[in-house]
């Protein structure tokens, strides 16, 4: 089993540290077997924006890729863009949890929305997608258009794959789309219901936008996992954000045909600035706990972490998310308390 951490910061290097403090303390019976390679791309590298043979091959012989680049100035999402395709990872996966401590911070305030725990996917964005775009005259007005294209086999292994998580989880999906009118949205319709008949134990439910909308925000804890059209997603994904208090704690995933998948925060990490003890590493320690359970089959460690998170958000935090009710901790104390907490629920799950 082998992880590949790309960092290249003061501040990413931080992350890291924190992350394998955790996973040290979780993954004592898998360690042995576990290797990291730690890869800083160079400068030229990162200032070109695109990522070089060496990055690409020592990812591709990885079951799973930490991604610590996204700081403001350091990379843009065009790297991670571009490292995706290399890859052929062509699909997207965001966990969605409302944190209790952290209800107090929302946007959007609901106290039905609690219990929010989904799993939002999607096809990854590409540039293939929009194929077609400009400005012509219609009779006598300007309009703008643009040509959307739905890949039939890269719908159908997202597909197969929403299917599959929701199996793991509480065995329900959810299906929808922008506008049901359009051809790509019916195609994707049709490999859905095709597929939906491999997994007869799911229940597979179709919403429309405004209806999707309405259950996010109105009922939320009945969502499982979340299967969107990408231009949807998006905005799914920016509503849900407003609800669960801060982007600082999401973590989200690109993943391909098998078992391999990049990880990283969903929000990008600030520029480093001398402070990084003060930036809260929940999210990038999220996002390993994903990479144990979507890529290397570590169900119970990838639980273990995940809760340790809630409880020790509950009980401090670090200087960016703070709380005047709960003491201020650095980051190193607080991933040490999660990799405690989470050592702890491993020892009692046996």
């Amino acid at each position: 089993m082998k992880i590949c951490i790309l960092s290249a910061s003061a501040l990413a290097d931080e992350m890291i540290k924190y992350t394998k403090t955790v996973l040290e303390a979780v993954c004592k019976k898998n360690l042995p077997s576990l290797e990291f390679c730690h890869w800083q791309p160079d400068e030229a590298e990162m200032e070109n924006g695109v990522p070089s043979r060496e990055t690409i091959d020592l990812c591709r012989t990885s079951d799973a890729v930490l991604f610590c680049l996204q700081q403001t100035g350091a990379c843009s999402k065009g790297y991670l863009e571009l490292l995706r395709s290399k890859l052929g990872l062509f699909g997207s996966m965001r966990p969605i949890r409302i944190f209790p401590s952290l209800s107090s911070c929302a946007v959007i305030k609901d106290p039905s929305a609690s219990g929010m725990d989904c799993l939002l996917m999607q096809e990854g964005q590409s540039a293939d997608m929009l194929p077609e775009q400009g400005e012509k005259v219609i009779n006598g007005d300007l309009c703008g258009y643009d040509v959307l294209l739905a890949n039939s086999q890269t719908a159908r292994l997202t597909t197969q794959a929403a299917f599959y998580a929701a199996m793991r989880r509480r065995k329900k999906l959810i299906f929808t789309d922008l506008y049901d009118k359009m051809s790509s949205s019916s195609l994707r319709r049709r490999i859905i219901n095709l597929t939906a008949s491999e997994f007869p134990e799911v229940e597979l439910v179709h919403l429309s936008a405004s209806q999707i909308s309405a259950q996010l925000l109105c009922d939320p804890g009945s969502i499982d996992v979340l299967l969107a059209d990408p231009l949807l997603g998006e905005l799914l994904f920016s509503t849900a954000v407003a609800m669960t208090g801060t982007a600082h704690l999401q973590s989200a995933a690109y993943f391909g045909y098998g078992k391999q998948g990049i990880y990283y925060n969903a929000a990008p990490l600030p520029e480093s600035s001398g402070k990084e003890e003060a930036i809260c590493p929940a999210a990038i320690i999220l996002a390993v706990a994903m990479a144990l359970r979507h890529s290397l089959n570590l169900e119970k460690e990838a639980d273990c972490i995940e809760k340790a998170v809630v409880k020790v958000l509950a009980l401090g935090r670090t200087a960016d998310i703070h709380q005047l009710s709960l003491p201020t901790v650095s980051a190193s104390v607080f991933s040490a308390y999660i990799a405690q907490t989470a050592a702890e629920y491993m020892s009692s799950a046996g």
